[in-house]
């Protein structure tokens, strides 16, 4: 990377590690996840320089070009995006968990694919559709936990717990209060396989880490924008 950007990308990821403890306070702070969707492998060279292992990626085949790119590097690569049928062998055979769990096909999908690469019991979160939004994705809270002891039942699978993208109406700077829906979701979180939830970007990180986020999900605030 040239100087200029190395030093903007430092002060960037330094800041947002610095928000994260401060909003933590005297609680554990939660993990780390960089969103890295539309950057290329170099900034991700150097934040895992600076000790940042986890990845985000949501496309099956960016995935697969940036894990090659830096196949040298221990990186944890995390399947945050949209599942489709057709990908998922792609996505298992190089990540090391997937977040966006929403059907009991896709499980069942992913516990085959686990078992052929060797990766089982595979960790998987299940996806909440928090509020019934029209045009996401993932389960409805009424169903969560039926789907959850499904899949306990399955011995390929490992359920993290719950992962989670509220109504973008929740921010910081206007939500001074913990949203009853974030409470929500970390006591339906406890009751799902390790009891992690997996809450929390750029507008909402202090709601998220407030109401109990174990892993928060930054991409725009750390790279910047996407470059591709």
């Amino acid at each position: 990377m040239e100087s200029q950007a190395k030093k903007e990308l430092e002060h960037r990821y330094h800041q947002v590690c610095s928000q994260i403890r401060e909003h933590a306070g005297s609680r554990g702070a939660p993990t780390l996840l960089v969103v890295s969707k539309g950057h290329g492998p170099d900034p991700l060279r150097t934040l895992f320089s600076w000790g940042q292992t986890s990845f985000g990626e949501n496309y099956a085949q960016e995935l697969a070009l940036k894990s090659e790119a830096l196949k040298d590097l221990p990186i944890r690569w995390v399947f945050i995006g949209h599942l489709q049928s057709n990908k998922i062998r792609k996505i298992v055979s190089v990540s090391s968990e997937i977040q966006t769990v929403g059907s009991l096909k896709h499980a069942e999908q992913i516990s085959r694919a686990a078992r052929d690469f060797g990766k089982a019991p595979y960790p998987i979160w299940i996806e909440v559709n928090a509020d019934q939004e029209e045009g996401k994705h993932g389960c409805p809270m009424s169903e969560v936990l039926s789907l959850a002891a499904t899949l306990k039942a399955n011995p390929d699978l490992h359920i993290r717990g719950l992962m989670a993208i509220p109504p973008s109406h929740y921010q910081d700077d206007d939500t001074p209060e913990v949203p009853p829906l974030y409470q929500e979701l970390r006591m339906l979180a406890d009751q799902v396989g390790d009891g992690q939830l997996s809450l929390g970007m750029s507008g909402d990180l202090g709601l998220s880490i407030r109401a109990g986020s174990n892993l928060v999900r930054i991409g725009t605030a750390i790279l910047g924008p996407r470059q591709v």
